[in-house]
């Protein structure tokens, strides 16, 4: 997890988002479609106040589906979403579309060698 490392850092509190059933407590769930199927995350009710400024981070981003659900996660309890960082881009996948004009910052991208990534 990168964003406890983050938060301190930057003097901002973590709230996690994680799969269905990672959480203890009563939490709030937000469904997303995948490319294979659908899934689920979850977030601790009351972890976000309204109008809180949150920057969601997560380690890969490619369809954007996670990314998606976390910012409608968030903006439903009232959260206004900043920005978004991920540390591996999958660039060909062009999943910041899917970020309703939320801007997306990249660690590292995979790049082409020779017709390979």
């Amino acid at each position: 997890m990168f964003g406890p490392s983050i938060a301190l850092a930057i003097g901002a509190k973590f709230v996690p988002l994680r799969k269905p059933r990672k959480l203890p407590g009563e939490v709030i769930a937000e469904a997303y479609d995948l490319e294979y199927g659908s899934d689920c995350l979850e977030m601790h009710v009351g972890a976000v106040q309204p109008g809180e400024r949150v920057i969601v981070i997560d380690d890969l981003v490619a369809t954007g589906g996670t990314l998606s659900a976390a910012i409608r996660l968030l903006e439903r309890v009232g959260a206004q979403v900043v920005e978004c960082a991920c540390v591996i881009g999958l660039r060909e996948v062009k999943g910041q579309r899917r970020l309703n004009g939320k801007p997306l910052y990249i660690l590292v991208e995979p790049r082409e060698i020779d017709g390979c990534y």
